[in-house]
């Protein structure tokens, strides 16, 4: 077999499978993200429905001892006790803790071996497209719950986000995520002046001395019109948020969703009777669709199919769980713990500040030799340096200059 090599936060969905096996049960929490000791589930079996097996890890008490009965279809494979996923829980929790920050990658073969001898091949569920299409397509993992309210037995889908290590992400940037704006004013030498900076946010200070941004629209049609769904003026709010995060507009101290929330209900850019309301409202709109399944690059219907809810797991590995069907308490909680976050700008923005630099210190063009050196990874063809999210830099569009704004969603 392959020797696993996986991130923090795919280790730490086999981290939540071993745990939650081991305990049985897992405890509520308030919008605050706080343990509510009346409010629980129990965990009755974990389903891992994949394309090529579907495998079912079934908890039982025999004289008071808990243990973990697995099965492939019909087919009884092993018993095991609860307490050992505990303790191999606690291990790799161990192992995700400390790893140092320049490892994006890692080995645990402990874990590894343990899983393979439950016939997993993988610490990160890959679920079958029926899976997908039953549960919801952000779902990490099945569960089989008891609710501690009223005893029904439930099937959902759970999204798993773990803060051992960087902030997770509710909304991932990519290169069709973002908004577009014309640099009014801007011509080549400006292009070159501006780019220079290398900062982005120096570049901001600079266009708002200098210049001023009009608002284009959102860098591809399908985001576009997937926050259209959520609001029919969605992106204008976002964009007027961003513009504020940037310091574009000033009024905004800090990146956290409900002080852009309440420096937009003062701004009000789009005029609404309501402001206060309105824009706490929407915020909280555009963040549960995230959560839900909305991205920037692939149509999305509206359907907000989460069966189950969201496990979070502390820097402690201590987990906790929203129910997907409490909408009021989990806006909150998402609205009260995420904050906008600037992702990588990227290799063109490497290539723009090289052809300022040489042409406003040398006078001249890149050679394609040096361009082919900033674009291709091992500078000549084929792979290209990774674009990430592809902003912040002026560029030509015909007579006009642009610049594009990105951002991501994190939790704190």
């Amino acid at each position: 077999m392959a020797v696993w090599e996986f991130n923090r936060g795919e280790w730490t969905e086999a981290y939540v499978f071993l745990r939650l096996l081991g305990d049985g049960r897992i405890y509520g929490a308030s919008a605050d993200l706080v343990k509510d000791e009346l409010t629980y589930i129990d965990i009755i079996n974990i389903i891992r429905d994949e394309p090529d097996k579907c495998l079912i890890f079934e908890r039982f008490v025999n004289d008071e001892v808990a243990y973990v009965q697995s099965f492939k279809g019909d087919e009884k494979l092993k018993i095991i006790t609860a307490p050992e996923l505990t303790e191999k829980a606690t291990l790799l929790y161990e192992k995700i803790r400390n790893v140092t920050a320049g490892d994006r990658k890692i080995q645990v073969p402990e874990i590894q071996k343990y899983m393979e001898g439950l016939s997993i091949d993988s610490p990160k569920a890959n679920l079958s497209e029926d899976a997908k299409e039953k549960y919801g397509a952000k779902t990490d993992i099945i569960v089989t719950t008891e609710d501690s309210f009223d005893h029904v037995r439930t099937i959902g889908g759970f999204s798993i986000k773990s803060h051992i290590g960087s902030s997770p992400t509710l909304f991932n940037s990519s290169q069709s995520s973002g908004f577009v704006y014309k640099v009014v004013g801007c011509d080549v030498d400006g292009m070159h002046l501006l780019n220079y900076n290398e900062s982005f946010l120096d570049i901001v200070s600079a266009i708002k001395e200098s210049y001023s941004l009009e608002y284009v629209g959102c860098r591809n049609e399908i985001f576009e019109q997937n926050l259209r769904v959520v609001d029919s003026r969605m992106d204008e709010i976002l964009q007027n948020a961003m513009l504020m995060q940037i310091g574009y507009i000033d009024g905004l101290d800090s990146s956290g969703i409900p002080e852009i929330s309440k420096a937009l209900a003062k701004q009000n850019p789009i005029g609404v009777r309501n402001p206060d309301v309105f824009y706490e409202a929407k915020l909280k709109a555009f963040l549960f669709a995230s959560f839900a399944g909305m991205t920037a690059s692939t149509e999305w219907n509206g359907r907000k199919k989460l069966t189950g809810g969201y496990i979070d797991v502390d820097r402690e590995g201590e987990l906790l769980y929203y129910r997907a069907i409490s909408d009021d308490i989990f806006e909150n909680y998402l609205f009260k713990h995420t904050f906008v976050d600037r992702p990588d700008r990227g290799a063109s923005k490497d290539l723009a500040v090289a052809e300022a630099k040489a042409a406003l210190d040398e006078s001249r063009e890149l050679t394609d030799d040096e361009k082919n050196k900033l674009i291709f990874k091992n500078g000549v063809s084929g792979t290209k340096n990774h674009k990430k999210g592809d902003f912040g830099y002026v560029y030509q569009k015909g007579e006009d200059f642009y610049i594009a704004i990105n951002f991501q969603v994190r939790f704190r």
